[in-house]
């Protein structure tokens, strides 16, 4: 009998790369497998042999906790819920509709004087009862909005004391406190695991860990063995968690449910020792990295892709970004060295085109008057985005310091490698150092956008140079999901009792 396997991501799946790609080692390998993700506004990812469940995940509990602030002392005035807040304003826009309206009709059904001067007064009346209540509304309102805000980002006293509190309770009981999303989580993925009932659960991430052991629990009770695999695969969990909230969140939610995995895999060494250490496991996580699948290039340099969704021709310079967008991510740096760097084209590859930081990042290339070379381009499948990013010239890396970012080499420096692409990676430990050892693009210090300029410009001078680094080391090899896949297949192996499935061979050098 085929075993049964269930990869649960807490992610849209048209962009989780990773979840896709296990999800099709395992289904490859034979095994009978379901991959479950968050429903999007697009079609499902369609993946051979493999059957897609997206779930919508409403985050009620989440959002009550935002939309429904405690006004407390500091914010007396402010509304006690969203619905609230959303009827008064919508009620304040009507009351100033309508009064426009009534200013319209006094010159036009008043004519006699005395009812004319009647209405003008009743008008005034109503106007001025209007001008309390806006200022009333928008007191209240802007003292509604400012306690969201605090409860997006809860980093007051209060809300550090009610936190260290928090951790005072059992971490089975304090992470449903701290983080109401698992719950959600928990309300959604759970039946699908029963309906599907699988006999290996992939966790692909923190928040899905839980939803997979309870479920495994829930199997044991009705006489069925579940074995569960966590993929912990955020290294941004060595790196600030936005507040104290959500980092003991996090570890609460940690602590309670990591002990319970039958296996650990993550994506670097750095991560994989610190959960050693942190959680006592009996067994060091397997470090998977996820990488694109090795596939031969021509030496013939591609012209479609990314460049002819940029609408540029092949001498134009071109380089390129994949992956999402935030403050620490450095982009802004790659857009402010725009000016300085001429001709050059900029294509960020992003899930969200949408997202409020493209937004920005598109106003300040408008401020710089290079708008017209910032491109912002849509997320492609998986399986395309080396072939993808192949025609542009360099791929660039240029992250902050922070811990995530300094212990393991990034999914898109991957990518740029399959693509072919020299790259320019700031100097963060891994990355640079591999870059470094392999030749195959330039390291600049990070946020310098003058250093930045430098480092694009040395690569632009000698672009076959840094290509060639790739011919000459076996690192793709090592880098591809072919040889990577090969530590997830044998943990699958080793809990379902089946034998080892080994992936396709990949050459050494290529």
């Amino acid at each position: 009998m085929t075993t049964r396997i269930a990869v649960l991501a807490d992610s849209t799946l048209g962009n989780d790369s990773r979840a896709q790609r296990v999800a099709r080692a395992a289904a490859d390998a034979g095994y009978d497998v379901t991959l479950i993700g968050r429903a999007e506004g697009r079609p499902a990812p369609v993946l051979k042999g493999v059957a897609v469940i997206t779930v919508d995940v409403p985050e009620t509990l989440r959002r009550h906790r935002i939309r429904r602030p405690r006004p407390g002392l500091r914010w007396p005035l402010a509304y006690r819920c969203a619905e609230a807040h959303r009827y008064r304003t919508a009620q304040l826009a009507v009351r100033e509709q309508l009064l426009g309206t009534r200013a319209a009709e006094l010159g036009v059904m008043y004519r006699p004087l005395v009812r004319q001067a009647a209405a003008r007064a009743a008008y005034s009346l109503a106007r001025a009862r209007y001008e309390v209540r806006r200022a009333w509304t928008r007191a209240r309102s802007a003292q509604y909005q400012a306690a969201v805000r605090r409860r997006r980002v809860p980093d007051g006293f209060l809300d550090d004391l009610a936190t260290a509190l928090s951790r005072l309770m059992p971490a089975r009981r304090a992470w449903r406190r701290l983080e109401p999303l698992l719950l959600d989580l928990e309300a959604a993925y759970g039946p699908v695991l029963d309906e599907r009932r699988p006999q290996l659960i992939h966790a692909r991430g923190r928040r899905v860990l839980g939803v997979a052991l309870r479920a495994a629990v829930r199997a044991e009770a009705a006489g069925r063995s579940v074995k569960v695999v966590w993929d912990a695969d955020e290294c941004a969990a060595l790196g600030p968690a936005g507040s104290r909230r959500a980092a003991a969140a996090r570890d609460a939610d940690e602590r309670a449910h990591a002990a319970g995995a039958d296996a650990v895999v993550t994506v670097c060494e750095a991560y994989a020792e610190q959960l050693r250490t942190r959680h006592k496991l009996p067994v060091p996580p397997a470090v998977v990295l996820n990488a694109p699948a090795y596939q031969e290039r021509s030496e013939q340099r591609d012209v479609g892709g990314v460049r002819a969704a940029c609408r540029l021709g092949p001498d134009v310079p071109l380089l390129v970004h994949s992956g999402a967008v935030a403050p620490e991510r450095g982009l802004l740096t790659a857009v402010e060295a725009l000016p300085k760097l001429y001709d050059l084209h900029a294509a960020f590859v992003v899930p969200d085109p949408g997202a409020a930081y493209v937004r920005t990042l598109i106003e300040r290339a408008a401020e710089l008057g290079v708008a017209s070379r910032l491109h912002i381009l849509p997320f492609v499948p998986p399986e395309e985005i080396a072939r993808y990013l192949a025609s542009a010239d360099i791929g660039v890396v240029p992250v902050h310091h922070l811990p995530h970012h300094e212990v393991g080499l990034a999914a898109r420096y991957l990518e740029y490698a399959h693509a072919r692409l020299p790259v320019v990676v700031s100097d963060v430990r891994v990355m640079a150092a591999a870059t470094l050892s392999l030749g195959n693009g330039e390291v600049f210090r990070a946020a310098d956008t003058a250093d930045f300029v430098r480092a694009v410009g040395a690569v632009l001078t000698n672009r076959p140079r840094y290509r060639r680094a790739y011919q000459r080391s076996p690192m793709l090899g090592k880098w591809s999901w072919q040889t990577q896949s090969g530590p997830l297949l044998e943990v699958y192996a080793r809990l379902a009792g089946t034998p080892t499935v080994a992936g396709p061979a990949v050459l050494a050098r290529t």
